[in-house]
């Protein structure tokens, strides 16, 4: 009696009344201030029972006792109360409350291990949620939903719930909603054995944990991600990150999760043999199970203590526990757990000779694992089947319908033929005229119909035709521009380079110029149909920078200044802009529009002068070439702008060109969301305005880029650079290169072993290739973060795709190098990373001898042919594609572009599975590495 009165503390004499006292509402806050469960309960009972309470008061009191019973850690009278609190409630007045009271019922017996339970309640509150509660309620219940059908095995069910709720998360949740959903899908994939994924999705979670400071979701995270380190073999890693969420528990005094990390960390010892350390750990699972009161818990400790068990070769406590555990899984619903638990009670009798036993256990084993593991198609297929079958009942309804229809029509027919009967003759003919005549109509109709299927076929077949036909023009003209590019990259490339090293030869300066001059005007107009055709095909994307338009008129007009002189025609050159002028446009296309412009309007002008206007127009730019030449009569402006298309056939004999500049320009106008008009008289001249949407941006950005100090060809710099790279060759070239630069040059033969270096001399630059043996730059890469090396890594590759460029940067990598390497933006890269240099004056000191490397390298392809044949009779695709990258890179650096484009092209149909071109492309790159081999050798000896 002593206790009573003191729990209440409201308690008065028989003839004293309580409402004298303290009010009822008092009387529930006094509960809550309880320290003693047993205490706050006796009171609740108590003023239950007082017939002064009114019921919202008593609805107030049985959810205010159910939330104490969970806090409290005694989940079966927290569902009790709530369960009363269900039946107090209105579902028509407060259907909130009664959403409330169900989910909490749901909370409560998912945390006491009764997951079948918790999902009907869930299901139940669902029910409710769509109809009476925000949308934001409709996730949270999505989300219990899907963690209770996740803890029976429900994987189909739970992923359905996971995501309508990251759905609904999307666009009424927060961070926090985001990240718990997250880490939630992260399970049903660890489920599903898609371990990939899930460390994908769990690296995600513990970021946004991290930035919520979220102590408790990142130790979920952490211990999730321990378990996926435990099923793919890195069990080092796993233990890490299981004690960590471990040391994060007993900081918290969460026994709950306590019990099921110590028996992940179990399971890690079990895998490393580590029997007595798995020993304890086990232990301490099973002890703060049994404390907690969680029976899931203490259902997978029991299963880990039997596995110990039948190591140490104690067979009855191996099957007094899995026994135990089975029993428990059974009664949580948790099925996969049972059968796991089975195959262990079943390996224990067969060690106590219980064999007979043993093999009736596993038969119930592999019975119910194959029924376990259909049960989802057998739901799916119930599925169809239910749809199917409504589908038949639909079909069947629709066809009675038409068959009374039909009846009906029978009918009126038959009353009008009694009708028609009573008729006169005349009467009678004029029905069977008419008939007649309606025969006649449907037959007509019905000819036409056909006629019309028929035309339409065949003006199908033609258009197919034609798309084909397109197909096969676009294809042949990025096929005859590509074998185009590759002789002339050649020549241009020798050009430039005798035209540096004979700066001196006045004699020969001026003729290699011109020829440079020429083929990189060649190279433009290849460039034309490239573009033409990629239009065409939809694959030319845009690339959006800043830039200053004063910069831009200055780099155009300054290439037009000596084909003026040389025509004596005045360039015009007038910009009304302020200065500086900075917008974000793609540089390169819209400077390729006014060099069409402008070389046209010189083309075309014999005498007088070619103006170029720019200004602002309508919320853009609008360009103006204006010239004094040829012009143009109205009938060629309406063909002026077609593929292949010049003013007239006399054009093309008098002044040269393909006539693809001004369907290109015009192509790339409208890509950037601009246009072209031209305005023409012959004999007089013609003006095109060329104009482009766009913004003016604020310069201040651009004041900072000027002060950028250009770097000259013979810039010298101080600092350590790392260079990784599988082949020897070009191992070598570049270590020659870098050396020159004034650079001190270490090198690595593979990922492995630059990793290595650059952690013992944290260079201050790496030049990381990316496919290299023993392990590539993206792993390299990967390594080095973790490590905590923070200088800048470049990825040094021949992919120089646009979407390749960009996942290495995404993935990592500080920029970008490609191979052959362009000696002026390694110079660029080497005064971002290393700073301060010196320039040297003597720019024929730079010229770089390659003679000896490129012997080298064509020595040695006899053998790469002789590897490429191993590989292919080992049908080892994997290889061939890293042996074929490794070629073609080292064939571009030394001038072998035939070799390297055929290399290219056999490792892109091996990327892609095309096994059609396998063996074609195999046998050419053999044949053209055996000619060159002998050319080589006929050409050193």
């Amino acid at each position: 009696m002593l206790i009573v009165i003191l729990s209440l503390g409201i308690q008065a004499t028989a003839s004293q009344p309580l409402s004298d006292i303290r009010s009822l509402e008092q009387q529930m806050e006094n509960i809550a201030q309880l320290e003693r469960w047993q205490e706050q309960k006796m009171a609740a009972e108590q003023l239950l029972s007082h017939p002064q309470l009114v019921s919202e008061q008593r609805r107030a009191l049985l959810k205010q006792m159910g939330k104490l019973a969970f806090e409290a850690g005694h989940l079966n009278d927290g569902i009790g109360y709530f369960k009363e609190l269900e039946l107090a409630v209105n579902a028509e007045h407060s259907p909130e409350l009664l959403f409330q009271a169900i989910k909490m019922q749901g909370i409560g017996w998912y945390h006491s291990g009764g997951f079948a339970a918790s999902q009907k309640e869930y299901a139940r509150a669902l029910i409710l949620a769509q109809s009476h509660m925000p949308a934001i309620e409709i996730a949270h219940i999505q989300n219990n939903l899907g963690l209770s059908y996740l803890k029976m095995h429900d994987l189909v069910n739970a992923l359905s719930s996971f995501t309508q709720a990251y759905s609904l998360y999307q666009t009424h949740g927060n961070e926090q909603d985001e990240a718990d959903i997250i880490l939630n899908i992260a399970g049903v994939y660890i489920r599903l054995l898609r371990y990939e994924k899930a460390e994908e999705l769990l690296a995600k979670a513990i970021k946004l944990f991290n930035e919520l400071s979220d102590s408790y979701g990142l130790a979920l995270s952490q211990a999730n991600l321990g378990v996926v380190y435990t099923q793919t073999g890195r069990y080092e890693e796993a233990r890490v990150l299981l004690q960590q969420a471990v040391d994060y528990y007993e900081a918290a005094n969460d026994i709950k999760h306590l019990s099921y990390e110590y028996t992940n960390l179990a399971k890690v010892s079990v895998a490393l043999e580590e029997v007595e350390r798995a020993e304890a750990e086990v232990n301490f699972a099973v002890y703060y199970a049994e404390k907690s009161g969680n029976l899931s818990n203490m259902s997978e400790a029991l299963h880990v203590r039997a596995q110990l068990d039948l190591i140490n070769g104690r067979t009855l406590s191996a099957m007094e526990s899995s026994q135990r555990s089975m029993e428990i899984s059974k009664k949580l619903g948790a099925t996969l757990r049972e059968y796991k638990a089975m195959s262990l009670l079943a390996l224990a009798k067969s060690a106590q000779g219980e064999t007979a036993q043993a093999l009736s256990i596993l038969a119930e084993y592999n019975k119910g694992r194959a029924e376990l593991l259909n049960q989802t198609l057998l739901e799916e297929a119930e599925k169809y089947q239910t749809q199917f079958e409504e589908s038949e009942l639909s079909r069947e309804l629709a066809q009675l319908k038409q068959d009374q229809q039909l009846q009906v029509l029978k009918r009126q027919q038959q009353q009008q033929l009694i009708w028609m009967s009573c008729l006169v003759i005349g009467f009678a003919f004029l029905a069977l005229v008419a008939w007649y005549r309606r025969s006649i109509e449907r037959k007509a109709k019905l000819d036409l119909r056909h006629e019309v299927a028929q035309r339409t076929a065949e003006l199908q077949k033609t258009a197919d035709q034609l798309r084909s036909a397109n197909q096969i023009k676009s294809q042949f003209l990025a096929n005859i521009s590509h074998e185009i590019r590759t002789p002339l990259t050649a020549i241009l490339g020798y050009s430039e380079n005798m035209l540096r090293e004979n700066q001196g030869n006045i004699e020969l300066k001026e003729p290699l110029e011109v020829l440079v001059r020429q083929g990189e005007h060649l190279k433009e107009l290849i460039s034309d149909v490239l573009d033409l055709s990629k239009i065409e095909a939809e694959q030319l994307e845009l690339e959006m920078t800043e830039f200053n338009v004063e910069s831009l008129l200055t780099d155009v007009t300054d290439m037009f200044h000596h084909p003026c002189m040389e025509k004596s025609l005045e360039l015009i050159v007038d910009h009304q802009l302020d200065s500086p002028c900075l917008v974000c446009l793609d540089y390169v296309r819209v400077k390729q529009v006014l060099i069409n412009l402008l070389s046209n309007a010189i083309k075309f002008t014999r005498e007088g002068h070619v103006e170029l206007i720019a200004e602002y127009s309508e919320n853009g730019l609008l360009f103006t070439v204006s010239d004094t030449g040829i012009g143009m009569p109205q009938s060629q402006l309406d063909k002026i702008f077609d593929y292949f298309q010049q003013g007239d056939n006399s054009i093309t004999r008098r002044f040269g060109g393909s006539g693809l500049g001004l369907s290109l320009s015009q192509q790339l106008a409208n890509m950037m969301g601009g246009t072209i008009r031209v305005v023409s008289e012959q004999h007089v001249g013609s003006q095109f305005s060329f104009w482009l949407p766009c913004t003016r941006l604020n310069a201040s950005s651009y004041a900072v880029s000027e002060r950028i100090p250009q770097i000259g060809l013979g810039a010298m710099f101080n600092g350590e650079v790392l260079v990784a790279e599988d082949h020897d060759d070009n191992r070598a070239l570049f270590e020659r290169i870098l050396r020159q630069l004034g650079v001190k040059v270490e090198s690595a033969v593979d990922g492995r072993q630059a990793v290595e270096k650059c952690l013992s001399s944290f260079p201050d630059l790496v030049l990381m290739d990316i496919q290299m043996p023993e392990m590539d730059g993206l792993e390299a890469l990967k390594l080095l973060r973790q490590a905590g090396f923070e200088g800048p890594v470049y990825a040094l590759t021949a992919n120089v795709m646009e979407h390749e460029i960009s996942y290495y940067l995404d993935y990592g990598f500080d920029g970008h190098l490609s191979k052959p390497i362009e000696h002026n933006k390694l110079v660029e890269v080497l005064h971002a990373e290393l700073g301060e240099y010196v320039e040297k004056f003597n720019d024929t000191d730079m010229s770089l001898d390659m003679t000896d490397l490129k012997q080298s390298f064509a020595s040695t392809l006899e053998q790469e042919r002789y590897k490429l044949i191993d590989l292919w009779q080992e049908n080892d695709y994997d290889g061939l594609q890293y042996h074929c990258h490794k070629i073609a890179g080292a064939a571009s650096v030394f001038g072998f572009t035939p070799i390297a484009d055929i290399a290219k092209q056999f490792e892109q149909a091996l990327k892609e599975q095309n096994s059609a071109q396998y063996q074609d492309l195999f046998l050419i790159l053999c044949d053209e590495l055996k000619v060159q081999s002998y050319s080589e050798q006929f050409d050193i000896t």
